[in-house]
């Protein structure tokens, strides 16, 4: 007979069950902190009533880009905070295609208590921050980021597939030291920028700011790639390596893929890379990847001849 938790056991399992509790609670505590303050808007009016109340008045997409809404959705608040008689439109004076709405008189008169509201909620989240040990706003912050570029259902499908890309640890070392060591040798001798950054990926990669993944199939480590800090947003994108007994699984793509994830996770605005015209397949899949040929960058690398960049946008893997 199978044995099941409870469900109050169940932890991540039951995620979306406690944080529609959570929203719930929440969306309770607006609507009564509200009424305490005479602040009588729908809480979800809240962020384009802000907005507009900071700013003065805007156009609809310039509101749904501020608040990370669809178009669609402020739309929607507008319609009825005009229904409600708090805002007002006209057209812009430079661009009479475009609409501008504003809060009126009456909702103007209600900010003096939405600002005395903002307030008292920061005061009782610091108390919560104390009391739990947890910065909520920070922490759901953090997480939206996160699964912004991995969603969960990508690490769930990762979690059952044979081949899986994790975070370098140091039982990696000896794998990402000999993956590039098997290909680079194959054509050249190694050179004196490999022997720094196999020998001390730590110190040369890792403490520089950069990111080491290592692609694992059935549990072993077969593949490996790096971002090596250059300078302010500008990543290498290096020593990546597979396995010649992995070939064909398109872990290569894989890496690729989740490398730039990771760069524009930690907000790099662009990659670099350097490679040779004998490596066909490699520079192929940089070009599948979006790199483009660049020429004239300097290079610490004698077999170097090929040198492409690709320019990231934050919006998304």
């Amino acid at each position: 007979m199978l044995i099941m938790k409870s469900f109050n056991e169940l932890g991540h399992i039951a995620l979306g069950t406690a944080l529609r509790q959570l929203a719930a609670q929440v969306s309770l505590d607006a609507e009564l902190t509200y009424e305490k303050f005479g602040f009588n808007i729908e809480p979800k009016w809240f962020p384009v009533f802000y907005v507009l109340a900071s700013k003065g008045a805007d156009s609809v997409v310039n509101i749904a880009k501020e608040i990370n809404h669809s178009h669609v959705s402020v739309s929607k608040i507008i319609k009825e905070m005009k229904m409600a008689d708090l805002i007002e439109s006209h057209k812009s004076n430079e661009d009479s295609r475009i609409t501008l709405v504003q809060l009126n008189n009456r909702a103007k008169a209600m900010v003096p208590n939405m600002q005395k509201q903002c307030d008292a909620i920061n005061i009782a989240m610091k108390q919560l921050e104390q009391d739990a040990g947890v910065d909520l706003w920070q922490a759901l912050t953090v997480i939206d980021r996160h699964l912004r570029f991995r969603p969960i259902s990508s690490r769930v499908d990762e979690a059952i597939e044979d081949i899986r890309v994790v975070d370098y640890a140091p039982k990696y070392h000896a794998a990402f030291k000999a993956l590039n060591i098997e290909w680079i040798s194959k054509y050249w001798e190694l050179e004196a920028p490999d022997f720094s950054a196999l020998d001390d990926p730590e110190g040369y990669i890792l403490n520089q700011s950069g990111t080491v993944l290592i692609a694992l199939y059935k549990g072993a480590p077969v593949g490996c790639c790096a971002l090596i800090k250059m300078n302010m947003d500008n990543y290498e994108l290096a020593k990546m390596a597979v396995s010649p007994k992995a070939q064909g699984k398109e872990i290569g793509l894989l890496l690729g893929k989740k490398i730039i994830e990771r760069a524009k996770l930690i907000g790099a605005k662009r990659l670099y890379l350097e490679s040779n015209s004998v490596l066909v397949p490699a520079v192929s899949l940089y070009e599948k990847l979006g790199f483009n040929h660049i020429e004239g960058a300097s290079s610490p690398y004698d077999r170097c001849n090929v040198q492409m960049e690709l320019h990231l946008s934050n919006k998304g893997a």
